[in-house]
């Protein structure tokens, strides 16, 4: 685990994504210029997308 000013932004922008925030959104709350360095920040809930990912569609699919 990171500490310092990296760190938070790494765990604000990783609740960000969780809370179902866009990467603009979350980087114009950071200041970002760009979507890549959101992405730098944020990190994906694979837990969440394996849930996501299982999810019956009911023949939808």
């Amino acid at each position: 685990m990171h500490f310092g000013p990296h760190g938070l932004r790494h765990a604000c922008a990783t609740h960000l994504v969780a809370q179902g925030l866009s990467l603009k959104e979350i980087g114009d709350h950071l200041g970002h210029r760009s979507a890549f360095a959101t992405r730098t920040y944020a990190r994906v809930d694979l837990a969440g997308l394996r849930e996501v990912g299982a999810f019956d569609l009911g023949g939808l699919a």
